[in-house]
């Protein structure tokens, strides 16, 4: 009894670590997203990075919200902030336009390929010497991301 009750929590254990492993290789579409509405202050220095396991127009035909990691980068070059399980309503793509609105702003997207996203991840606190208030996310923080875009190419 013990022994069956045993593998069965082992193979629960073990499918939540494929479970997650399935999420992180699933998400491979990523857009840099580019502010279509008037800037505030600098918003438009700070560029966000949305990664999706669908594309944008999948989204939006699906009808459903998708889950979406959203990364906050400035100038494209380093990693300001980083978001997980964010929600992105379908309504909220507007894929003839390739517009996109998020958290109330609307943006232009493009994706991009793993080679960039990788040089973003692999590399977060970037090259452009920048004043930060929170120190940008560690590589282990990064590694799912990491291992969705070098095994999705």
């Amino acid at each position: 009894m013990k022994r069956g009750l045993v593998a069965l929590l082992a193979l629960i254990v073990m499918g939540n670590a494929l479970g997650a492993a399935g999420e992180a290789s699933a998400s491979r579409h990523a857009y840099y997203l580019f502010l279509a509405d008037v800037p505030r202050g600098c918003e438009d220095c700070y560029v966000p990075l949305l990664i999706v396991s669908q594309t944008l127009e999948e989204v939006a035909a699906s009808g459903r919200d998708a889950m979406i990691v959203l990364i906050t980068t400035y100038e494209r070059d380093s990693i300001w902030k980083l978001e997980r399980s964010v929600s992105l309503a379908a309504a909220d793509v507007a894929a003839r336009e390739r517009i996109v609105r998020v958290r109330g702003r609307r943006y232009r997207y493009q994706e991009i390929g793993a080679s960039e996203v990788l040089r973003l991840l692999e590399k977060p606190e970037g090259s452009i010497p920048i004043h930060r208030t929170t120190p940008a996310p560690d590589k282990k923080a990064l590694e799912d991301l990491v291992a969705a875009f070098r095994g999705g190419k």
